[in-house]
């Protein structure tokens, strides 16, 4: 095996297969490494908004401008993935009258598409807002779903020559002098430790990098901040919906496919892997929600979840949304090794831009960035999207889904005959599920979850852990020796999402599931037999 790259970017968030992509077009020769799966960090716990720029034009304006941008370029590039529903700034009474006006100036300095409503048109619009809300301003807010934002960069990159290996940690550096040589990796499945080398290692880990700077003694100013959000199960508005006030806790529900996120909190942190949410948080947000929502508490949860916010440079609510990027060569006299951090979901392309700007530079590539010019796979207008849906197998409500999560990539898998659903909840077929598994390299439950949102649905995979967990023991020739570990641990993480929410109805199904795995499928017997026996 050649173990020589130009570049090694440590990190499977968005920043850092966008960078892998970027590279890659560029004629770079590119190696990503996660510890993990992708997307399992900061990008999938984040609400997946498609930010207009609105929520930071009084207080961050530079983050203002760059989501503005980055907004317009995503609708071309990945408007497959997007829900185009638009989002309102909505002004409580209890809300100051300053920041309207603040607002408003700060939306045309930074070039945020925006235009006020009144009362009449604002209720017109979103009927289920609360009654005393007084005034709103119209955004071009979206949602857009973050797992696969990372995977199709992901997938095109590995289609222009990209390597990338999941359930790969990087546990150290190799550094001759003051030069960074390359990396020592931990195959987290099969428990073997490697070398692999290159002209440039990017460090893009995320709220994480800090921890891998220690490894090359560089320090990293970032001070992970947790956020807590809660999933409610069906879309309480159809628009994303802001306060009108400067950013603080439980004040923005965004629709996410058929359910509604709430978020979020900022709790600053020391260590980004220690992040849940707390009692204290769920209280806060349901308290802030209700005030937008009064029939809050009617609406049942699906589960809470948390996830850490790669700040540089500042703390918690202070700290500056744009990014920052670090040439260690500069700052610390190490040749070979510069990072990435900070910075939101919307703008990991521009982000991934400019750090591939500077190894494009070093490793005298092209300075020519086209990340902005081609759509990333999949995407399809709507007279495509009619055929697809005419001409595939399976019912059609299962096409349907399965297009919105993959555009026109859902072909490969639609044309197969196993169009029976695993997943009811969210319409997910097997013929979906063995592609991830064969295509998209899925290892584990939370792999497919991710890829396919089975099991995200309001059953949380009551009904189709098992049979995912048999396709995966059907495909691969290590999950085997994986199966009890994963099991286990995907249905212990699903729980301490739901534990802080399981009251009234959502009690009852959690009741239900603990039945089905205890009682008929012999769960905990088989789970102390495991364990007892490791």
């Amino acid at each position: 095996m050649n173990r020589k790259y130009d570049v090694i970017i440590i990190g499977g968030g968005v920043t850092g297969v966008g960078i892998a992509r970027d590279l890659a077009m560029r004629g770079a020769k590119v190696l990503l490494l996660e510890r993990y799966d992708l997307a399992s960090g900061a990008t999938g716990r984040s609400h997946g908004l498609l930010h207009s720029g609105g929520r930071y034009v009084v207080k961050d304006p530079e983050s203002a401008a760059e989501c503005a941008r980055e907004n317009k370029i995503l609708r071309k590039i990945a408007g497959h993935i997007i829900d185009d529903t638009g989002g309102l700034f909505v002004k409580l009474k209890e809300d100051s009258d300053d920041y309207l006006e603040k607002f408003l100036k700060g939306c045309k300095a930074t070039g945020v598409v925006h235009k006020e409503l009144t009362r009449k048109e604002t209720f017109e619009m979103e009927p289920n807002l609360s009654r005393t809300i007084d005034y709103a301003v119209y955004v071009n807010d979206g949602a857009i779903d973050p797992f696969k934002l990372a995977f199709l960069n992901a997938l095109d990159a590995v289609n222009m020559g990209a390597e990338i290996l999941t359930y790969h940690e990087v546990i150290g550096f190799i550094i001759k002098q003051n030069e960074v040589l390359g990396v020592k990796v931990r195959d987290n499945i099969n428990n073997i430790i490697e070398e692999y080398y290159s002209d440039v290692v990017v460090n893009a880990a995320g709220a994480w990098i800090g921890k891998i700077g220690e490894m090359a003694n560089v320090e990293i100013p970032v001070r992970p901040s947790k956020g807590s959000l809660i999933i409610f199960s069906r879309k309480i508005f159809r628009m994303v919906i802001n306060r009108l006030r400067m950013p603080s806790d439980g004040d923005i529900f965004v629709p996410s496919y058929s359910t509604t996120i709430l978020g979020t909190t900022s709790i600053n942190v020391d260590d980004p892997d220690t992040f849940y949410s707390t009692p204290e948080e769920i209280l806060k947000l349901y308290k802030e929600g209700s005030k937008v929502f009064p029939d809050l508490y009617k609406i049942r949860p699906i589960r809470s979840f948390a996830g850490p916010r790669p700040l540089v440079g500042g703390t918690g609510r202070e700290a500056k949304r744009t990014f920052t990027i670090i040439d260690h060569e500069e700052t610390d006299s190490l040749i070979g090794l510069v990072t990435i951090g900070g910075g939101k979901l919307t703008t990991y392309r521009l982000m991934a831009e400019k750090l591939s700007d500077l190894v494009a530079e070093k490793l005298g590539l092209s300075k020519t960035c086209k990340t902005h010019k081609y759509p990333l796979p999949g995407y399809y207008d709507k007279s495509e999207m009619k055929k697809i849906i005419k001409n595939m197998k399976g019912f059609k409500s299962g096409v349907i889904e399965a297009i919105r999560r993959w555009g026109s990539i859902s072909r490969e898998f639609l044309i197969s005959d196993n169009s029976s659903l695993i997943c009811l909840c969210e319409k997910v077929s097997q013929a979906e599920i063995t592609y991830v598994i064969r295509k998209m390299k899925a290892k584990t439950i939370g792999d497919v979850m991710r890829r396919t949102r089975a099991s995200m649905g309001p059953c949380q995979g009551q009904n189709c852990i098992y049979k995912i967990a048999g396709l995966l023991m059907g495909h691969t020739q290590h999950y085997r020796n994986l199966f009890f570990d994963d099991f286990v641990s995907h249905l212990r993480k699903r729980w301490s999402n739901i534990r802080l929410l399981a009251y009234g109805g959502l009690a009852d199904q959690e009741a239900l599931t603990a039945a089905i795995y205890n009682l008929l499928g012999n769960y905990n017997l088989l789970v102390r037999r495991y364990e007892n026996s490791k």
